[in-house]
């Protein structure tokens, strides 16, 4: 069994959704070729893999003005406080990542959100890495160093995302997360 697998979820057919898990010690990335259901094949992997959790870098909660909690139709605080965009701008990728979880979680697979880029303004901001542009392959060895782990090899950003979202779910696991926003409305995990 996996312990637990991080997840960069893209658009459906864009073949920008990895998924990285460790297997003998070294990070090993997946993902599907352009054109390909990447929603169809993650639920099967993800099944298939039967880890214990998922990190996935996609929203799986509304706004709590949805459930009569609040007033802001845009944002979670877990959002604000991550410097996130809002849930329902992504919509339908909001919308996609909620119907995995849901099935995930009837399999009893814990599913968590996680935001590589809050982690990283967290954890690494002296490193200066911009949002959607390629990290360099020094800074990944650095971070990995940093987190006492074997430094990964990703294609690219997406990978490299799947990757921190692994991480992130590696410090959930030993408690030191910092979780973002509030329970009843969904955290973002960085």
């Amino acid at each position: 069994m996996t312990e637990h697998i991080g997840i960069d979820f893209g658009a459906r057919y864009s073949a920008n959704t990895a998924l990285c898990r460790r297997e003998r010690g070294l990070f090993v990335f997946e993902r599907i070729n352009r054109g390909d259901d990447g929603d169809e094949w993650l639920e099967q992997r993800v099944l298939e893999l039967a880890p214990r959790a998922v990190y996935i870098d996609a929203p799986l909660s509304l706004p709590g003005a949805y459930y009569g909690r609040g007033s802001d139709h845009f944002y979670r605080e877990a959002d604000r406080l991550a410097g996130g965009m809002s849930p329902m701008f992504l919509g339908g990728l909001t919308a996609r990542a909620i119907r995995l979880a849901e099935r995930w979680r009837k399999s009893g697979i814990a599913v968590h959100e996680a935001y590589p880029s809050a982690f990283i303004r967290r954890s690494w901001e002296f490193l200066e890495l911009s949002a959607g542009k390629a990290i360099p392959k020094q800074a990944l060895r650095l971070m990995a160093g940093m987190c006492l782990l074997p430094p990964p090899d990703p294609k690219d950003r997406h990978e490299a995302d799947a990757w921190l979202c692994w991480v992130i779910g590696q410090r959930h696991m030993q408690g030191e997360a910092k979780e973002l926003g509030r329970a009843d409305e969904g955290l973002i995990l960085a």
